[in-house]
């Protein structure tokens, strides 16, 4: 969505769109429609929606799986009135909202009317079309939900690209000498905590695809990506989450307080230079400590993430030294993306081959809790994995079955004979229940060097949908 607004200023107005609807519905069975508490949300709603027409003649707002989607920004955070309006228009039938440029205080007011008087259930986009026009409403109208509209995949690129935009401003201030709040990081990281919930595949197969020109950047929103899947699976609870996703986000904060060609220095390092590094995590502890609404813990995280399990890291503490209970997640997700990635002095790993080579480090460098959990989460095949089938098709997994023990789609990107694919296929993968995918399995994992086609990237971005 291209307006004047920025994504922050964006996702309070969707909020408080949506917010506002649900208020004024819920008040309409409490009071006069002419009562305040009735007309002034309906006020407050067309103010925050008529912005949005300054670049699009239509908006459109989808439920997804229980998540409200407006123009592609999704609200994750659903107060009592919220799920009131989201019940009220699943009940009726209502698939998905479109406002329309021109849209005028009586067509949400007669729409929220039409909402709490309307007693039918299960009613067709047809149906609730026609009752809307005859109660009056003429610039908000219904339309069958639109998979393109309210694809997750869509949805997820959006909030990791914020992600990495939030990451890359709080760098360049304080590489500028200010220090930034912390309240957008917080913000993005609460996004992040929500998409993963609702679909945890779209976002993971995003840290898969590698901006070589932004690697600090996409670094840092991988590691709070699969921090945050880590934490789901331990579940440490919401706030804790939140907690290790900020440090995941933040953890390499520090390397702004060091020389520049260093850090993006081809080639290994020479001792003094390895020990310029190794002040990174102090220096984030004390930049995460000044910011605003960064929590303590947070920071915490940030300094020890290289301590390593058995303390034989950086920074160097004193004897008995106790680690934060989380340290561990930031430590297995740097490692894991770190591992996974093309650098200038290491070929990547494949994800199988990442996990065995931090299953081999278990108990030493990294918790071997966490790394046990992350190969549970990740599964035999994780998403972003290159597999060759049963029928020597030869694709890259995109999704996952419940509980992450085995693919459930592929996208298929070479045929049998080894001729790449125009574009990639979608196929579902044989669960042991027939379907579109009967008859294909795995059969095993495929080094993607292998094909040049896949090695240049397509394949990964294949895996992102």
């Amino acid at each position: 969505m291209a307006t004047a607004m920025d994504r922050k200023n964006q996702e309070q107005a969707v909020a408080g769109i949506i917010k506002a609807m649900g208020v004024s519905l819920k008040n309409r069975g409490l009071y006069p429609s002419a009562h305040p508490l009735v007309r002034k949300p309906v006020e407050q709603c067309l103010d925050l929606i008529l912005p949005f027409f300054d670049a699009s003649n239509e908006l459109a707002l989808v439920v997804s799986d229980d998540t409200f989607v407006l123009e592609g920004v999704p609200v994750f955070s659903i107060t009592s009135s919220l799920e009131f309006f989201m019940n009220r228009l699943a009940r009726i039938g209502v698939p998905a909202l479109i406002f329309e440029r021109g849209l005028a205080l009586e067509d949400i007011d007669l729409f929220i009317r039409f909402l709490h008087e309307t007693k039918a259930e299960g009613l067709s986009p047809e149906e609730i079309r026609e009752r809307l026009l005859a109660a009056g409403v003429k610039r908000i109208r219904v339309k069958k939900a639109d998979p393109e509209s309210d694809d997750d995949h869509a949805v997820a690129r959006s909030i990791y690209a914020n992600a990495v935009s939030v990451v890359s401003s709080v760098l360049q201030e304080i590489q500028s000498g200010r220090i930034p709040s912390g309240a957008d990081t917080v913000r993005v990281v609460t996004d992040m905590g929500g998409m993963l919930t609702r679909n945890r595949d779209a976002l993971l197969a995003l840290t898969l695809i590698k901006n070589f020109d932004e690697y600090t950047f996409n670094h840092s929103v991988n590691v709070a990506v699969l921090a945050l899947t880590l934490a789901g699976e331990l579940e440490i609870g919401d706030e804790a989450m939140v907690e290790v996703g900020v440090a995941g986000l933040l953890h390499d904060v520090g390397k702004t307080q060091l020389a520049l060609d260093l850090i993006r220095k081809p080639g290994s390092l020479s001792a003094d230079e390895f020990e310029e590094i190794k002040k990174h995590p102090e220096e984030g502890f004390l930049l995460a400590g000044k910011m605003s609404d960064i929590p303590n813990s947070a920071a915490y995280m940030i300094r020890e993430h290289h301590m390593r399990h058995d303390r034989s890291g950086y920074p160097k503490t004193e004897p008995g030294y106790r680690l934060h209970q989380h340290t561990g997640i930031i430590s297995v997700a740097d490692c894991y993306d770190a591992l996974t990635t093309l650098r200038c002095y290491q070929p990547p790993r494949t994800p199988s081959g990442a996990l065995q080579l931090m299953e081999a480090e278990a108990g030493k460098s990294l918790n071997p809790q966490v790394v046990a959990q992350l190969r549970k989460a990740l599964g035999e095949y994780p998403v972003g994995t290159m597999v060759r089938l049963n029928t020597m098709e030869v694709g890259v997994v995109t999704a996952t079955a419940e509980g992450a023990k085995a693919p459930r789609q592929v996208a298929v990107l070479f045929e049998r004979d080894g001729k790449p694919m125009l574009r990639p296929e979608e196929v579902d993968i044989d669960m042991g229940e027939g379907g579109a995918g009967a008859g294909r399995r795995v059969v095993s994992a495929v080094n993607p060097l292998l094909f040049p086609y896949a090695a240049a990237g397509t394949y990964l971005n294949a895996a992102a949908g």
